[in-house]
Formats: structure tokens, sequence, C-alpha cells
């Protein structure tokens, strides 16, 4: 009797963890972005409304995640081509770079390292329990979402190259 409980006590804890990694609802495309508010990292109130109008790139890393820290050179030179540039139907382009992670220090350490040069960066810790990764269903990392200037999804966990694409595609044409 105990061996059968054994066995469907595991099924059980087998199948919540497939549903958590594997079936967790995304974000996608057309969906309203969900309003945050928090704190960056110079003390200062953040939050989705100050990026109306503009596209928003949001970056879900940490400084412990070798695949993130890889792509971080690749997101400064996404935000160095179209930091400038004018779109068809946005303001510009914000990146924000939310850290989840342990310590500030670390977070610190690592976004001076590889060089992160635009302005909004958020740290939260309790890396993947944090508020800002549950309310965007974030269950690994690196994770992006793209942001319309109406605050609708436009890209759900894009590679930089469809990111590359899309914003290429929306750059306003001289």
């Amino acid at each position: 009797m105990n061996k059968y409980l054994l066995w469907i006590g595991g099924l059980l804890i087998l199948g919540y963890v497939i549903y958590y990694f594997f079936f967790k609802t995304m974000l996608v495309l057309g969906q309203p972005a969900p309003y945050f508010q928090s704190v960056d990292m110079h003390g200062q109130a953040i939050d989705l409304n100050q990026f109306k109008g503009k596209y928003l790139l949001i970056d879900f890393w940490g400084s412990w995640c070798l695949p993130c820290r890889k792509e971080n050179q690749l997101m400064v030179m996404m935000y160095e081509k179209y930091k400038n540039k004018p779109f068809k139907t946005a303001a510009g382009i914000e990146f924000l770079s939310v850290a989840l992670d342990v310590s500030n220090e670390e977070a610190l350490t690592a976004i001076e390292q590889d060089g992160l040069i635009w302005p909004n960066h958020i740290i939260e810790h309790n890396q993947l329990n944090s508020q800002l990764a549950k309310l965007y269903n974030v269950s690994f990392i690196p994770m992006k979402y793209l942001i319309g200037p109406d605050q609708i999804i436009m890209l759900s966990n894009p590679n930089i190259h469809d990111l590359d694409d899309f914003l290429a595609y929306q750059v306003l044409k001289n």
C-alpha cells in the first residue's frame, strides 16, 4: 500500500514540475502588458506608463546566468543600433533590464562589466520568484518581451534575430 502511495505522490510531483516548466502560460502577442511599478537601481520609481508611446524591450536576466551574460553583448549592439532610430508608430525604443539576482552588488557588477549602457535597470531579489518575474510569467532566463507603444505585447521571448527583424521593419524609412 505504501509503495502505491509513493508512486502516486511521485507522479503528482512530476506532473506539477512538468506543468510548471513546460505548460505555464506565457504572455503572448496581442495581450496587454501587465502593469508594473518598481524601483530602479538608483532608487527612482519606474512603471510601465512612463514608456507609453515608445517600444519597450523588457529583458529578464541574471548575473549568474551564462547564456544571459553572452546575450548581453548582443543586447548592447541592439541598443546602439536602434536607440536613436525613428519608428513608424512609436516615439523610439527603451530597454529595461530586470536582473533576477540574489544581491545588488552582483547585478551592478555585471551591468558594468557587460556595458549595459541604457538607463533603465531594475534589480529584483528572489530570482524567478520575484514580483516582476511572477507578473510576466518568467520561468527561465534569458527571457524578453517587446511591448508596443500602446502597451500591447508585440513579441514574446523573441530571439535576437527575430527582434532585429521586427525592429528593422518598424524603422521609419526616409
